[in-house]
């Protein structure tokens, strides 16, 4: 790797929210970054502890919908309702020492599980992208029902109009619907 620009660096990035971000916002990544980014991204190398994190700040926010890129199963981004609360939180973050270079973009991404809870996983942002929703009627029940309670999950997290009545009501559908072979719609 020799001379590798910042707009070449940007490249590397799996994600096309991330890169588009990062271009909006004009972010500039350091040398020592890209030469980083360029090993483990371009050549594949295996990433090491401590002085190979990468701070890359993302576009996800509270309540945006997302999945793992080449993953179908969405999940609901649940920190940082704004850019402010994002930038403060990498500001501060960026002034420790990291654990490894995992933590990368770090996300919390909250997905629904077959017993109808949700769980959270740690995923780079660099992984990440957008679910477009589908305004299409889903005929398979327990996909409907996961799709609509993500989408009121959604809309919690974001603070909008459903209620938690309506949101577990989805959830315990969502959970019987697993159980069934039942082909009726999920509406609520």
């Amino acid at each position: 790797m020799e001379n590798l620009t910042n707009d070449q660096a940007i490249e590397l990035i799996p994600s096309k929210a991330v890169r588009e971000y990062l271009k909006k916002i004009n972010w500039q990544f350091s040398e020592r970054d890209k030469e980083l980014l360029y090993r483990y991204l371009e050549l594949k190398e295996e990433p090491l502890c401590y002085d190979d994190y990468v701070p890359v700040p993302h576009p996800f926010r509270s309540g945006d919908i997302v999945k793992e890129i080449g993953k179908e199963e969405s999940g609901i981004i649940s920190r940082f309702k704004d850019d402010a609360s994002f930038f403060k939180w990498f500001k501060e973050f960026n002034q420790y020492d990291p654990i490894d270079w995992s933590d990368t973009g770090f996300t919390s991404v909250d997905y629904l599980a077959e017993d109808g809870k949700f769980f959270i996983r740690h995923i780079s942002a660099m992984y990440l992208e957008y679910v477009e929703r589908s305004k299409e009627l889903i005929k398979d029940f327990s996909e409907g029902c996961y799709r609509s309670c993500i989408s009121i999950a959604s809309s919690f997290i974001r603070g909008t109009e459903n209620s938690m009545e309506d949101f577990q009501r989805l959830c315990e559908w969502y959970v019987k619907s697993l159980k069934s072979t039942s082909t009726k719609s999920c509406t609520s």
